[in-house]
């Protein structure tokens, strides 16, 4: 059996791969990646596992964004610090969630219920392009960390996201900006459309936000966000679709 590791923390590697081998010497764990850029660059060059272990925030970002691709078509075990992405995990190909710190006993009873599926012969490359069909899920939540703690913002409440510098900027509902990594063109893929829009290369707004809309030179809009001091303005490029979009 191969099984690819998931993790950014070098513990938690050590970790996984004693409980791992403690519980099958004969296991092949034929990598451990730590972002998904490197399991992206992975998966281009290699074939698909048995079963995946991994983390869901990752040194670049959330891992959701890029299950969502249908890149990893095998049976997932997340292991995680957070109790907060269940149902994320299970609109996927996840089948078990471990919480950190993992223990043996758990994570002996999550290799049982994939060895349960897998003596069901199930085709999970057939099962995850179902999922991925069948449920379009859009992001719920944003992880801020900061050195004194990790905040957890609603994507709902949130007005509008700015990138800056390689970072992105969430303006909260009282106008509060937070700032959390991730690309932002990855992170409008996993907005609900209907409620998210780029109005340039770097800015996203929440209709739900919007509180006033004017004219501004060049056929481009001045974006006003409640509880913002900030104006938003969009690209000509953009313009044009988004009237579109508003209507």
């Amino acid at each position: 059996m191969k099984v690819l590791i998931i993790e950014d923390e070098a513990i938690n590697i050590e970790i996984i791969t004693d409980h791992i081998l403690r519980y099958n010497s004969k296991v092949e764990i034929v990598a451990s990646l730590q972002s998904k850029e490197q399991v992206e660059k992975w998966y281009e060059v290699n074939e698909q596992v048995d079963l995946v272990f991994s983390d869901i925030e990752l040194l670049d970002g959330n891992i959701f964004s890029l299950l969502k691709k249908n890149s990893i078509q095998s049976p997932i075990i997340f292991t995680t610090a957070y109790n907060t992405f269940y149902q994320d995990a299970f609109d996927v190909n996840g089948i078990a969630y471990l919480l950190k710190p993992i223990s043996y006993n758990k994570f002996c009873k999550a290799m049982e219920k994939f060895e349960n599926l897998q003596n069901k012969q199930l085709d999970w490359k057939k099962i995850s392009e179902t999922i991925h069909e069948l449920t379009p899920s859009y992001k719920e939540r944003i992880i801020i960390k900061t050195k004194k703690e990790i905040k957890i913002l609603s994507v709902k409440n949130t007005s509008a996201i700015l990138s800056n510098s390689g970072k992105c900027i969430a303006i909260d509902e009282q106008g509060k900006e937070n700032e959390f990594r991730y690309k932002l063109s990855d992170l409008i893929k996993e907005l609900n459309p209907k409620e998210f829009f780029q109005i340039n290369r770097g800015e996203i707004v929440n209709i739900n936000f919007i509180n006033k809309i004017e004219p501004y030179f060049g056929d481009r809009l001045v974006i006003s966000i409640k509880n913002y001091k900030q104006h938003l303005i969009t690209s000509a490029s953009t313009t044009s679709e988004f009237r579109k979009w508003l209507e």
